[in-house]
């Protein structure tokens, strides 16, 4: 089922716009509990948080095209 998921057309394209979503969100919200401090701008925190935001980005996907091909195997 694994392979099936992820090979399934538009799963990657969901991955990385939900990711992309994701890590600015993160970013912005670390931002804000730090009281828009400056030095927290640079360039290892913006990383890690699209690093987050992908991994997370990609756990949804998996859980939303998993349950998509369920159903169609449900159906049939």
């Amino acid at each position: 089922m694994f392979k099936r998921v992820i090979s399934h057309k538009g799963f990657l394209k969901s991955v990385l716009s939900l990711g992309l979503v994701y890590g600015i969100v993160l970013f912005l919200l670390q931002w804000v509990f730090r009281s828009f401090h400056a030095p927290f701008l640079n360039i290892t925190n913006v990383l890690i948080s699209l690093l987050a935001g992908l991994i997370a980005g990609l756990f949804i996907s998996y859980g939303k095209f998993w349950g998509k091909l369920k159903q169609q195997d449900h159906r049939k």
